[in-house]
């Protein structure tokens, strides 16, 4: 088990975490938006898609998905979606703009609307070659940043 309160109360695991994290961040949107035609919004609310959809199926049944990787098929009836009211509120974005980027992310086929009001990532999307490069690429920096953090736990 990983000790997080000891990893951030030593200082220069604080600095590598926080390094890593921006690194993770900023390039998760740099390569995401170009999905979206560099539509930052557009980007925030796909990515918000991904995280909420993800964490709420996880939170229901993380006995059988403790073991799952990217490349597992997500069961369809674990998936909890998202409305754009709750978009709105977790991005901070105005409704309106949510809308006209939902409208955007479906033509691009990136989202689905589920119901009458829910929406979840597109199964295209989430076995896309664009969305694994991206995984990918989040996987290298958490790889370096434990990688970092490792050699600090190296003596001399």
């Amino acid at each position: 088990m990983i000790d997080y309160e000891q990893i951030l109360d030593d200082p220069q695991r604080a600095r590598v975490v926080a390094q890593y994290t921006i690194e993770y961040i900023l390039g998760f949107c740099i390569k995401g938006r170009s999905l979206v035609g560099n539509d930052f919004d557009a980007a925030i609310i796909l990515f918000t898609i991904q995280i909420y959809v993800g964490e709420r199926a996880f939170r229901r049944n993380e006995k059988n998905c403790r073991s799952m990787g990217f490349a597992d098929t997500f069961p369809e009836e674990l998936l909890v979606p998202i409305s754009r009211l709750a978009l709105a509120t977790i991005t901070g974005l105005p409704k309106e703009t949510v809308r006209r980027k939902i409208i955007r992310l479906e033509q691009l086929g990136l989202v689905r609307r589920v119901g009458s009001r829910g929406l979840l990532m597109s199964r295209e999307f989430a076995f896309s070659p664009q969305r694994a490069e991206l995984m990918i690429f989040n996987q290298k920096i958490v790889r370096k940043m434990f990688d970092q953090l490792a050699t600090l736990d190296t003596p001399g």
